[in-house]
C-alpha cells in the first residue's frame, strides 16, 4: 500500500497542479477532462485494490504488486507530459473561457459572421440527424431487434454488427447533430426539434439497448454548453458536487452490476437487490475489478506481464490509419492493436465477437518502450488539447466550438481505447461533416450571387 501511494502522490501531484492552471475553465472543458480522466484512471485501481479485493474476469486482477507498481510508473510518464503542455496555456496568460463577446484577436482570414454562421448550422445540424437517422435505421434492419434488444449478450450484438460499421455510426452522427443545433444559435423553435431527438436516443440507448456510451455524450454535451454559456468556471466547484457526482458514478455502476445478475420482473429485482447488499464486500471488489475506470489499468498491467515494451515500433498507429478504410472495402485488413490482445490472452472472449477494453498508455508503452512512450503521448495529447482550446478562445462562432461537446466523451473514454479505435470514431463524424460544411459554403455562396441588386438611376 506503502509503495502505491507513493507512486500515486506524484502523479495526483503534476495532474492537480495542471487543473489549478486550468481553473478559469469550464469544469467540462476537453482540458480538465483529459487530466480528470488520468487522474482517476491512474489512481483508482491501485489504491482501492490495497483496501478491498477486486473482482474480475481479466487476468490482471490476479497479478502481483510488482505489476500494478510498473503500470503506476507509465501512467505517471503519461501525467507528466499531458499536464506540462496543458499548464502552458496558463503561462501565456490567455484568457481561459470562451465567451462569444470577448474574442482574441486573431490573425489571417477573419471568422465567420453570425449570420453565415446560422445558415451553416441549420444546414450542418439537419443533415447530421437526418443522414444518422436513415443510416442507423438500415443498420437496425439488417441486425434486427433481437440482438440489438438482449441486454445481457453483448458479445452476440457487436458479433452480427460486424461489417455494418458505416450503418452503426447513424446513431453517433444524430448524436453529434442534436448537440451542433444546441451550441448554435438557431432559434428556439428549431432547437426543440433537435432536444427532442436527443431525448429520444437518450431513451433508446439507456432503456432498450443498454448502452451508457451514448448517454454519457449526451449529458457531457449539454452540461458543457450549460457551464460556458453561465460562464461556471473550475474554481466554483464545491466538495460537494464531487461528492455528488462520486455518488452518481458508484449508483451507475450498481446498476450495471446488478442488471448482469437480474432476469425477471420486479420481485426477481429486489431479490437479486438483497443478495447482493447481503454481499457487501463481494459487490464491492466486483464494482472495483469491473470499473471502466479499472479496465485501462488492468490491461497496461497485462501487457507488462505478457507483452514486451517497444516490441511494434509504431505499427499500431499505422494500422490504425490503414483502418479507416471500410471492411468492405478492404475485406483483407489486419486486425488492430485491441484485436491482437483480446485474441492473444482472451481467445474465448474473441471467439464470440466480444473484447476488452484497450489502454492508450498501454498502447505507447508497447510501440514505443517504457515511460518513453506514454511520455511522448502525453506531451502530444496535451498539445492538441492546448491547440483546440486556443481555437475555441479565437473563434468562438468556429466549427471547434459546435462540435466540442460531441467530442467530449472521446475524450473522456480515451483511456480505454486504442488509438486505431478513437481515430476511427472521429473520422466517421468527420467525413460526413466536412462533406455538410463544403455544402453549407456553397448553398450559401450561391444565395448571395442570386440577391437582386438594385437598377441604376436614369439620370433625365
Amino acid at each position: 500500500m506503502s509503495e502505491r501511494l507513493l507512486l500515486s502522490v506524484p502523479t495526483l501531484a503534476v495532474l492537480v497542479a495542471a487543473l489549478w492552471s486550468s481553473r478559469r475553465r469550464s469544469p467540462l472543458s476537453p482540458t480538465v477532462v483529459a487530466l480528470g480522466a488520468t487522474a482517476v484512471v491512474a489512481t483508482f485501481f491501485p489504491l482501492l485494490s490495497a483496501l478491498v479485493r477486486p473482482l474480475s474476469w481479466r487476468h490482471g486482477v490476479h497479478l502481483s504488486s510488482e505489476h500494478v507498481l510498473a503500470a503506476q510508473v507509465q501512467y505517471l510518464g503519461f501525467a507528466l507530459g499531458l499536464a506540462a503542455t496543458c499548464a502552458s496555456l496558463r503561462l501565456r496568460r490567455a484568457p481561459l473561457v470562451a465567451r462569444a463577446s470577448r474574442p482574441l484577436p486573431r490573425r489571417g482570414r477573419p471568422g465567420p459572421t453570425a449570420a453565415d454562421a446560422r445558415a451553416r448550422d441549420g444546414i450542418v445540424a439537419a443533415g447530421l440527424v437526418v443522414g444518422g437517422a436513415l443510416l442507423y435505421s438500415v443498420y437496425v434492419w439488417k441486425v434486427g431487434l433481437g440482438p440489438l434488444l438482449d441486454r445481457s449478450n453483448f458479445a452476440e450484438k457487436y458479433r452480427v454488427s460486424s461489417g455494418l460499421g458505416t450503418f452503426y455510426a447513424g446513431l453517433n452522427l444524430i448524436l453529434a447533430g442534436c448537440l451542433w443545433a444546441e451550441a448554435s444559435d438557431l432559434a428556439r423553435r428549431s432547437k426543440n426539434v433537435f432536444r427532442a431527438c436527443a431525448f429520444g436516443v437518450l431513451v433508446w440507448a439507456v432503456f432498450f439497448i443498454a448502452v451508457r456510451t451514448y448517454a454519457a455524450t449526451l449529458v457531457l454535451g449539454y452540461l458543457y454548453l450549460w457551464t460556458v454559456r453561465r460562464g461556471f468556471t473550475l474554481s466554483r466547484v464545491r466538495p460537494t458536487l464531487v461528492l455528488l457526482v462520486a455518488l452518481s458514478y458508484v449508483g451507475v455502476e450498481a446498476y450495471a452490476l446488478l442488471r448482469s445478475v437480474w432476469h425477471g420482473g420486479i420481485g426477481s429485482a429486489v431479490e437479486a437487490l438483497h443478495d447482493q447488499a447481503s454481499q457487501a464486500d463481494r459487490m464491492l471488489g466486483q464494482v472495483i475489478g469491473g470499473s471502466e475506470f479499472s479496465h485501462p489499468f488492468l490491461t497496461q498491467m497485462e501487457l507488462g506481464r505478457y507483452e514486451q515494451p517497444g516490441a511494434l515500433g509504431g505499427a499500431s498507429y499505422l494500422q490504425g490509419v490503414h483502418g479507416l478504410a471500410p471492411s468492405w472495402l478492404v475485406p483483407d485488413r489486419g486486425p488492430t492493436v485491441a484485436q491482437t490482445f483480446a485474441r492473444s490472452h482472451y481467445p474465448e472472449l474473441a471467439e464470440r465477437g466480444g473484447g476488452t477494453a484497450f489502454s492508450l498508455v498501454g498502447e505507447a508503452w508497447w510501440n514505443f518502450g517504457s515511460f518513453v512512450g506514454p511520455l511522448v503521448l502525453g506531451l502530444l495529447c496535451g498539445a492538441l488539447l492546448s491547440r483546440l482550446e486556443r481555437s475555441l478562445r479565437t473563434v468562438p462562432l468556429g466549427v471547434p466550438s459546435r462540435i466540442v461537446p460531441y467530442a467530449l466523451h472521446l475524450v473522456l473514454l480515451a483511456h480505454r481505447n486504442s488509438s486505431a479505435s478513437l481515430l476511427k470514431q472521429a473520422f466517421v463524424v468527420a467525413l460526413p461533416l466536412a462533406l455538410l460544411l463544403c455544402a453549407a459554403a456553397l448553398l450559401r455562396g450561391a444565395s448571395r450571387t442570386r440577391r437582386p441588386r438594385l437598377a441604376p438611376l436614369e439620370v433625365s
